[in-house]
């Protein structure tokens, strides 16, 4: 209601009420049909009660007596509120402060990467392997008979291996929790540390294509297979190649594989 009557006042509008019922409206408070404009009755002038009987005179029509008490307490509850618009009034800088952020400025939302990787084990290597997105049953018999089989084509033993830890991108949580790429690089980072933490690996294998970003950074996007590089960070060395799901589905994929492996492969 204040800030209505500034903007009012400020366009050279007065406020009105109506003197008279108004169809299908509320019931207007008894003071409202003896309300009379400041301009109209002086306070100040001593033949008060002159002024008085011309405003019941001008009231007399509606049928509403006044008795100058009554007059007095209208015209010192009107000057009541003017003081309380003036007092009440917002601030521009209340104002400015109260506008919301337009949708120029508002921040772009993050892109939320999804992955999902199972971390081995064994003395020498740290074997990251990139599985499909989808699918419930991921690590089959099939895919735990290859890994064995890579593990031995290594020249590791099998017995000594760990057993494959599935790590999955994003998280169950919720949607105002940070889940964008640098927070998925972070976890990554942190899960390959614990594997670490015991020993260091010589050889941190990269089984898929899409692993570069995660495992060693946003540089290493692409990777040439079955080159051998140094991490960036810790004093390894790595190497791509394709992902054992692929090659679940592909056979032929396993010469590749193979053929990758070579600079590592202990005879």
């Amino acid at each position: 209601m204040n800030t209505q009557a500034q903007y009012l006042k400020r366009l050279g509008v007065d406020l009105w009420l109506p003197r008279q019922p108004l169809d299908n409206a509320a019931a207007s408070p008894s003071w409202v049909y003896s309300f009379t404009h400041p301009s109209e009755v002086s306070v100040e002038t001593p033949e008060v009660p002159e002024a008085a009987s011309a405003v019941l005179q001008s009231h007399g029509k509606s049928g509403v007596a006044h008795t100058l008490n009554e007059l007095h307490a209208e015209q010192r509850s009107i000057a009541h509120i003017n003081e309380a618009l003036e007092v009440e009034a917002p601030t521009e800088a209340s104002v400015v402060q109260e506008t919301p952020l337009s949708p120029a400025t508002a921040p772009a939302p993050q892109l939320v990467p999804r992955f999902r990787f199972a971390l081995t084990r064994t003395p020498r290597f740290v074997i990251v392997d990139e599985l499909p997105t989808q699918g419930a049953q991921i690590l089959s018999d099939a895919y735990k008979r290859l890994l064995v089989g890579v593990v031995q084509a290594l020249g590791e033993n099998p017995k000594e291996m760990s057993l494959p830890l599935m790590v999955h991108w994003p998280h169950l949580a919720g949607s105002k929790v940070n889940q964008g790429a640098q927070e998925a690089y972070k976890y990554v980072q942190l899960t390959l540390g614990s594997l670490q933490r015991k020993s260091t690996p010589e050889t941190l294998l990269m089984f898929g294509a899409g692993l570069g970003r995660w495992v060693l950074g946003e540089q290493f996007v692409t990777l040439n297979s079955g080159e051998l590089i140094l991490h960036p960070v810790s004093n390894v060395s790595c190497l791509a190649t394709a992902s054992l799901s692929q090659a679940l589905q592909l056979p032929d994929i396993k010469r590749q594989i193979w053929q990758d492996l070579q600079p590592v492969v202990r005879g």
